[in-house]
């Protein structure tokens, strides 16, 4: 699948279920702007891999409201640890998404180390996930019975453009959600 088609059905979803989605720095957040920008879309920036670790908090904070992270293969490898945290905490309102190609866009298309990490299968190493299942599957899913654990097998392909927006602003326009 393309990222592209990937970040379609994830707004789609997310606007269905009046998620919120916490980007990945880099290419997770170009491809969620180019889907379709909204104030619900998060696009982080700074430290990369953060996506599931914010998307936990915020599903913290905001219980009520879906959360969805959407994050790269290589960035989720370099915070695999929020995985267990979430998995202990399991959060209802979150769903984690990783999107893999293998490889680390945003720098030359680089191989990531996640090659061999079976997604498929993360919920046997965190058991407290309550469902492990493709992009295709997640349009039938209950977001607010989770944490989910969701596998896109993506295609490598050319970015999109750079999201245009400040990166206080962005935040700034995320925090007046809940005001």
């Amino acid at each position: 699948m393309k990222q592209s088609a990937a970040f379609e059905i994830l707004v789609e979803i997310a606007e269905t279920h009046n998620a919120l989605i916490i980007a990945d720095i880099g290419s997770q957040s170009l491809w969620l702007k180019a889907a379709k920008d909204r104030p619900e879309n998060l696009y982080l920036s700074g430290p990369m891999g953060m996506a599931s670790s914010v998307a936990l908090g915020v599903a913290t904070a905001h219980k009520d409201r879906a959360v969805i992270a959407a994050c790269g293969d290589g960035a989720l490898g370099m915070n695999f640890s929020s995985l267990t945290t979430i998995s202990n905490a399991a959060p209802a309102n979150l769903s984690i998404v990783v999107m893999n190609n293998s490889v680390y866009e945003f720098t030359k298309s680089l191989p990531t180390p996640t090659r061999g990490v079976d997604w498929d299968n993360i919920s046997s190493a965190c058991p407290g996930f309550k469902s492990n299942i493709k992009l295709v599957e997640m349009k039938n899913l209950d977001l607010m019975s989770g944490p989910h654990f969701v596998h896109a097998e993506i295609e490598p392909g050319a970015l999109p453009p750079g999201p245009g927006i400040n990166a206080i602003d962005i935040h700034h326009r995320f925090k007046a959600l809940f005001k």
